[in-house]
């Protein structure tokens, strides 16, 4: 399996500088030659200080269409949602002038949410830029190891783009949503942003075929940056 390198920095700092500037660099370069670029944020902690980096950020915002890559089946006002977080940190500033397509919608249904979402995540594509972060168990978006919908999710010919998650043992937690591996790789770059050295120990050694991120780094549809700081 032919990785990318890992790009590492010597601070958190450095690095959150780092991918909001390949971030913004991309989503201009897609702009300006189609016309328009989609963004597939991901939540969790570390990339809020990227995106509030990115808010500050000169790009044709206004030209930009921001989804996410999954979300927890909540609404924003949770405190768990990636939307909520995406809308409190990237949001704002010149980046508030970006159109915003979720993935929850109140008063439907888990797969009822999945399939609204898709027209949304449709017009966002191709993406400029998908953003994700790994897990342990190598997962990324909301396609856990063990998921009854992983296949479904990991099938490079499947039409769908979003597809309901249920929880799990050991992991989801709580029902989510998730772009599926052939919506998340119709992308110019899908930049992995990781932080600690174990999950560098798992992006740079020998890496289990079955592990979902492995079907990332295998694709050859969209370009791969993995960048990394302790």
């Amino acid at each position: 399996m032919n990785r990318p390198p890992i790009e590492a920095f010597s601070s958190r700092e450095d690095l959150y500088d780092a991918a909001a500037s390949v971030l913004v660099s991309a989503l201009t370069t897609a702009v300006a030659e189609r016309g328009q670029a989609g963004f597939a944020a991901t939540g969790g902690t570390t990339p809020a200080p990227v995106y509030d980096r990115l808010a500050t950020m000169t790009a044709p915002w206004d030209k930009v269409v921001v989804t996410l890559s999954d979300d927890r089946f909540v609404p924003p006002s949770h405190a768990g949602s990636n939307e909520g977080l995406v809308r409190r940190h990237l949001l704002v500033g010149e980046a508030a002038k970006a159109e915003f397509a979720p993935l929850y919608f109140e008063g439907a249904s888990q797969e009822e949410s999945a399939l609204k979402a898709e027209e949304g995540v449709a017009a966002a594509s191709p993406f400029g830029a998908v953003l994700l972060g790994v897990g342990a168990d190598g997962h990324f978006a909301s396609l856990f190891p063990g998921s009854p919908v992983l296949a479904q999710g990991l099938d490079p010919e499947t039409h769908r783009l979003v597809l309901a998650a249920p929880a799990g043992h050991p992991a989801p937690d709580i029902p989510r949503l998730s772009l599926t591996f052939a919506a998340l790789t119709r992308a110019d770059l899908i930049m992995l942003l990781v932080t600690g050295e174990a999950k560098r120990a798992l992006l740079e050694g020998p890496i289990d075929p079955a592990l979902p991120v492995a079907s990332i780094l295998k694709q050859d549809r969209a370009m791969v940056r993995i960048l990394w700081a302790e």
